[in-house]
């Protein structure tokens, strides 16, 4: 005990702290996942949400790997939403900021998070455990190349200087339309004979396969959002990524790869 004691000091890391975060962020997701599947069943939208929230886990463990790859791998990953590498350290983001840099980052794992349920629904499953881990692998990987081609044409189309205005009005729009659409949901059909628009809205976030996505994505989004808040909130406001640290992670990896097989084959 003294000796894992001493290497997690070695690496600058609490090991109370670190199994605190551990435990809260998987618990969590468990626990999110089990209020989806009892309360509104089987792959519903908020396991797909939970799901999708830890394919992104595995997105952020690839782009750390390839950083430590060197430079010629690291060009082919772009900027991930919500954390900063620096050296080997990575920060999680502040939702205190500037409102258009929360906006962009907000925006950008929205992307990611639809990106990410995009090819965790169009891939197989999988009939055993093996075949399972391949896919979703693959599915980690497609969405990070996705991601990379997705900002690279944001960046490419849009003038710099409006790019942070551009989020905040893209987002605003999102978070309108979704709520717009919820309205149906809530009163019924007796709302939709008054405003058609509602209907449309309705039909395209909760009932298209595409708006599906987006609903899931922006329920994704909200999850890591809130699990970065928590963890700030418990003094965590940054990870080192260092390659001598992997080692210590492979618990949580191994953790998160058993409770995404769960909730992806049995929830």
């Amino acid at each position: 005990m003294n000796s894992i004691i001493e290497y997690f000091t070695s690496l600058n890391l609490d090991i109370v702290e670190f199994l605190k975060a551990t435990v809260m962020v998987i618990g969590a997701l468990f626990l999110l996942a089990l209020i989806g599947r009892f309360a509104f069943g089987r792959k519903s939208a908020l396991c797909c949400a939970v799901s999708s929230a830890i394919g992104i886990f595995f997105i952020y463990l690839v782009t750390v790997l390839l950083g430590d790859a060197g430079a010629e791998f690291k060009r082919f990953v772009a900027p991930l939403p919500f954390v900063t590498i620096v050296n080997d350290t990575m920060f999680l983001f502040s939702f205190q900021g500037d409102l258009a840099i929360i906006c962009s980052e907000v925006l950008s794992m929205i992307i990611l998070s639809f990106l990410m349920n995009i090819t965790d629904r169009w891939l197989p499953t999988g009939k055993h455990l093996f075949s399972w881990v391949f896919f979703r692998s693959i599915g980690v990987i497609i969405a990070l190349i996705l991601h990379l081609i997705v900002t690279g044409i944001i960046a490419a189309l849009l003038p710099e200087g409006f790019v942070p205005y551009a989020h905040v009005v893209l987002l605003v729009l999102l978070i309108l339309m979704l709520l717009t659409g919820s309205l149906k949901l809530l009163v019924g059909i007796l709302l939709t004979t008054v405003n058609p628009v509602i209907a449309v809205l309705y039909t395209f976030f909760f009932a298209n396969i595409i708006g599906k996505q987006i609903t899931k994505a922006v329920l994704t989004t909200g999850i890591l959002a809130g699990l970065i808040l928590v963890l700030q909130e418990i003094g965590i406001t940054a990870i080192s990524v260092a390659s001598a640290a992997h080692l210590a992670y492979v618990p949580i990896i191994v953790l998160l790869l058993l409770l995404w097989y769960l909730v992806g084959k049995l929830l």
